[in-house]
């Protein structure tokens, strides 16, 4: 009888031990995304990036004035300017949901102790400088490419950080922020424009 107790016990245990195991798993989630034409604009072209890419029809590309303040303060933050360089490419803006749209590269500061910035060392950075931010990651993938996806929630508000290596092995990132409410009327645009990047 004691025998039967202490193999059940011992049984009891290995699957307390198995599940405590599957929660803290740090596995990344993999969506597939695909794009749908009708509701993109016109193709664009980005040859310093290397991609061509389309963004859905209701967001509209902001003009160089406020481009040039959003990155003045883009500038101005401690995580950007001393160990990331986030060189910004266009923005999109939708008005109707408030949501915006970034479009660049990413790069290493000279003072950044990485000799070569690629996606794993920039998500360990941002993480580190922005410990405080509820960020989950998954992967990204389309018909062209595989992106791994940061999201970050933030109050009303969520950002998606989606990066991938372009053919010069520069990071290239579509940074999505909306309000969280509309996410789910914009979900099937978002990922229907991260579907639609090629490279050049």
């Amino acid at each position: 009888m004691k025998k039967i107790l202490f193999y059940l016990l011992i049984s009891i245990s290995l699957i307390i031990i198995s599940c405590g195991e599957k929660e803290t798993s740090d596995e990344i989630k993999t969506e597939e995304v695909e794009i749908d034409e009708n509701n993109m604009s016109e193709v664009i072209i980005d040859e310093e990036l290397g991609i061509s890419y389309q963004v859905p029809i209701r967001w509209e590309l902001m003009s160089s004035e406020l481009s040039e303040r959003y990155v003045a303060r883009l500038d101005s933050e401690k995580f950007d300017g001393n160990f990331i360089v986030y060189q910004p490419r266009a923005f999109y803006f939708n008005s109707s949901v408030a949501g915006l749209l970034r479009v660049g590269s990413i790069t290493k500061s000279e003072e950044s102790e990485e000799k070569e910035l690629t996606i794993e060392p920039y998500i360990t950075l941002y993480k580190k400088f922005n410990s405080e931010k509820n960020i989950k990651r998954e992967t990204i993938k389309t018909n062209n490419l595989i992106i791994t996806q940061l999201i970050i929630e933030k109050s009303n508000l969520i950002s998606f950080k989606n990066i991938f290596v372009n053919k010069n092995n520069k990071i290239v990132q579509f940074d999505f922020s909306i309000q969280r409410i509309d996410y789910e009327n914009e979900k099937e645009y978002l990922n229907s424009s991260l579907a639609s990047i090629k490279f050049l």
